[in-house]
């Protein structure tokens, strides 16, 4: 993943040509890789957050044809290339990342820190359909005429999700479709860790916040893991348990049997 910096007057060449510009030269990014499109601070309305767009990378080349010039008025040595631009939640990187990286300092662009990338997937993947507490999650989409009740409407979501996940397409339409999902279950649950019982906070525009883990992580690729029983409920400390503690699990059918560092979980 990673981040460009843009000033408001270059902004809308990047927008309209999924396009950026940059003397440097990324490594280790390939074809999908997120983009997170960002707008210099100085540059920002008061009250503004710096990235509302993403793109995916498709390539990176010399500018010997000076596009950049084209563009942005300006010659720079490599154009970097993307698709599928589109809008999400406003956010700052500072407010999402849990490293100590500095990417105020950024001048061009910065690769994301492997955790920060969790955190920023998290917040592009959810933040943009999360739902106020006490609303309900329910779609139009599944109302049918009538009000359905939380298993009712996850049997019709596992239905949808049945399939296995497809990496062919970009990452935010493989994990952002399940969104619906995620937020019944968080509605089902009350917003309660079924891990450590955290009941959830509420964040400064008055949601309640918990997040959602994949026992069988999407990138194995197994059929139906974007279905319910995949899924649970989860604060952000069992979260990062979950990925980088010593976890032993064992699927119940239905729940599962976990353990973090030695200590056993039974989620039914």
């Amino acid at each position: 993943m990673l981040l460009f910096k843009n000033s408001a007057k270059t902004m809308e060449g990047v927008l309209n040509n999924a396009k950026h510009a940059t003397d440097g030269k990324p490594h280790n990014v390939k074809p999908g890789d997120i983009i997170l499109i960002a707008q210099t601070k100085s540059t920002l309305p008061p009250g503004q957050k710096s990235i509302r767009w993403i793109m995916n990378f498709v390539s990176c080349e010399e500018d010997v044809d000076n596009l950049s010039d084209k563009i942005w008025g300006k010659h720079w040595r490599y154009i970097i290339s993307g698709e599928n631009v589109r809008p999400v939640e406003p956010f700052d990187i500072n407010e999402v990342k849990i490293t100590s990286k500095n990417y105020d300092a950024v001048q061009t662009f910065a690769v994301i820190e492997p955790e920060d990338e969790d955190r920023v997937l998290n917040w592009i993947s959810e933040a943009v359909n999360t739902y106020v507490s006490g609303k309900t999650a329910i779609s139009e989409e599944f109302r049918e005429g009538k009000t359905l009740d939380y298993d009712e409407l996850i049997k019709k979501l596992d239905l949808k999700y049945r399939n296995t996940p497809e990496f062919k397409e970009t990452i935010i339409e493989l994990i952002q479709r399940p969104s619906l999902l995620s937020n019944a279950i968080k509605e089902k649950y009350g917003y309660k860790c079924m891990i450590c019982g955290y009941p959830g906070f509420l964040k400064k525009n008055g949601e309640k916040y918990a997040e959602v883990h994949h026992m069988i992580e999407l990138n194995q690729k197994a059929p139906e893991t974007l279905q319910s029983w995949n899924l649970l409920v989860v604060c952000p400390l069992c979260h990062r348990k979950l990925h980088y503690a010593d976890v032993k699990s064992e699927f119940l059918d239905p729940g599962w049997k976990i353990t973090i560092d030695g200590q056993e979980h039974i989620i039914k």
